[in-house]
């Protein structure tokens, strides 16, 4: 990690930190509201296929929290969580595509750059895991609420936007591909605070970055997703640290 990327991952930490000590004092409200961003820019691609990466970052265990907490604090717990990792989609120019429980999807449109997005969403899952760590879990820790563990999934390609109604401005709007399909999957083969991306992502980083991967051995791992031409689909496992 560079001097740069390393000051910029400081920043969001530092910024998750008064944000989280907040909650707890004040119940923060947050500034914006990333879902309806998303939405706003999908409305003008109805149909469209975008090249881009997707990102899934997956609480764990938040069905065993939900045994152990009251429904206002696992609630509270996961509502914090989704937004600082939105906030950190954001940070990297994506966009949040929707909350799914206690997950967070976002995309990072490729353009004509796809080697920089590929790395700008590298870089996002390593931020989110040092926010975790550094400013989310001391918070909770001290509060006496159990720290939280995360499961990042990465993928490059094409998706489809797909309105599910003729009501341009209030059918719900979504995207979809195998591509997506293959980033959910993954997060069968992603240990906790662990980033998984495939193949499509790993080739098109950088030497630095790439010699952060581990190839995923599949023999191990079940992992047998194959792709048009038969060959098994690649994926790369790095666990950062990031202090």
């Amino acid at each position: 990690m560079s001097e740069q990327e390393s000051s910029d991952v400081e920043m969001l930490v530092r910024k998750s930190h008064e944000r989280i000590k907040n909650y707890f004092r004040n119940d923060f409200e947050y500034d914006r509201l990333p879902v309806p961003r998303s939405n706003e820019f999908l409305r003008q691609h109805i149909s469209e296929e975008l090249s881009l990466c997707v990102l899934y970052v997956d609480l764990i265990g938040s069905t065993q929290m939900s045994s152990k907490l009251s429904p206002d604090i696992l609630s509270f717990i996961i509502r914090s969580f989704c937004q600082e990792m939105a906030y950190i989609i954001e940070h990297y120019g994506g966009y949040v595509l929707k909350f799914v429980g206690d997950a967070a999807i976002g995309y990072f449109l490729a353009g004509d750059k796809p080697g920089l997005v590929a790395e700008k969403t590298t870089e996002c899952g390593t931020s989110m895991i040092a926010v975790l760590e550094n400013a989310i879990n001391p918070v909770l820790k001290k509060e006496g609420y159990p720290e939280l563990k995360v499961k990042i999934t990465a993928g490059y390609g094409k998706a489809i936007v797909i309105l599910y109604s003729s009501d341009k401005s209030k059918a719900h709007i979504d995207i979809i591909g195998l591509l997506l399909n293959l980033a959910a999957k993954m997060q069968s083969v992603t240990k906790p605070n662990q980033i998984v991306i495939g193949e499509q992502i790993y080739n098109r980083l950088n030497s630095k970055l790439k010699t952060l991967f581990q190839r995923v051995d599949t023999d191990t791992t079940g992992w047998n997703y194959k792709i048009i031409d038969g060959e098994t689909y690649s994926v790369y496992a790095c666990s950062p640290k990031v202090f």
